[in-house]
């Protein structure tokens, strides 16, 4: 995937999909597990998102694609049933779990305190930071990027990250704008409306691909951990996601999908594995 054709994608899925799609309604039996219900189905309702490219977005054809995509399909295909997949975004992957509108989420998700007390969470599937994009030389540190303004992802755990790394290494209240549209948070960057731009580095590298003027900040404040969304207190369910993970990565199609995505020259965005998924006996 050429860093152009990635650049197009996120302006498509920016200016065509506003706003998330309704999914089903809520008919689970509150005295059946997930797995059960699904079982009667036969299909698992997954949430993905639509806008987050190279990890889940939606062509201008209207092909899903993505790593968290492909993973969600060989999830559901080693589970052993069929997949539904629902569009949601960095707000609804959470409410959609609640309101019983899907029955998991694979949506570039890191697992958080505060996330885990309202979902819960299936073992680590990803690796990555949080820094932040700068213009090209304006800063060398994030020490330096203390106390100016600078953006974020509305819903996004940088917020909260950010806030707590300044405040531990005594730096000034964060100023702090949230966008609900990268592109619009890109073109703040770009404009000298904010300093920096903080997101996963993997969504960061992604926007600014091919962009020369535009760079990432070494280090990070976050340690990124993307586990799968699942209902509360089903660990029947969990146990049977944990379960078919582990699977795929001992089976090599974890490692098949990751290679596809992140490592060699057709990479959509280099980004060595710097994790191991946890195996149990």
């Amino acid at each position: 995937m050429k860093h152009n054709t990635l650049l197009v994608s996120i302006l498509f899925v920016s200016l065509a999909f506003i706003a998330s799609a309704c999914a089903g309604i809520n008919n689970q039996d509150p005295n059946t597990s997930t797995f059960e219900q699904v079982a009667k189905n036969g299909t698992v309702r997954v949430g993905v998102r639509f806008d987050n490219p190279p990890l889940s977005f939606i062509t201008e054809d209207g092909q899903w694609v993505g790593f968290d995509v492909d993973l969600a399909n060989a999830l559901v295909d080693e589970l052993g049933f069929e997949i539904d997949m629902v569009k949601v975004d960095g707000t609804t992957r959470i409410s959609f779990l609640q309101e019983d509108k899907i029955d998991l989420a694979v949506a570039s998700m890191n697992h958080t305190r505060s996330r885990d007390d309202a979902i819960d969470f299936s073992i680590t599937y990803f690796w990555d930071n949080q820094s932040f994009l700068i213009r090209k030389g304006t800063y060398s540190s994030l020490d330096e990027i203390m106390g100016a303004k600078v953006a974020a992802n509305a819903g996004s755990s940088t917020i909260d990250s950010w806030k707590s790394f300044s405040e531990k290494n005594g730096g000034p209240d964060p100023e702090i704008v949230e966008f609900t549209d990268k592109l619009a948070a890109m073109q703040a960057l770009r404009d000298g409306v904010v300093e920096g731009y903080t997101e996963d580095n993997i969504t960061l590298l992604a926007l600014a691909a091919g962009d020369p003027n535009l760079e990432l900040i070494p280090g990070g404040h976050n340690q990124v951990q993307f586990g799968i969304g699942l209902p509360v207190n089903d660990s029947k369910w969990r146990d049977q996601v944990n379960y078919a993970l582990q699977e795929l990565w001992k089976n090599g199609t974890y490692q098949e999908i990751y290679d596809k995505w992140f490592v060699g020259s057709d990479a959509a965005v280099p980004l060595p594995l710097s994790g191991q998924m946890e195996i149990w006996p």
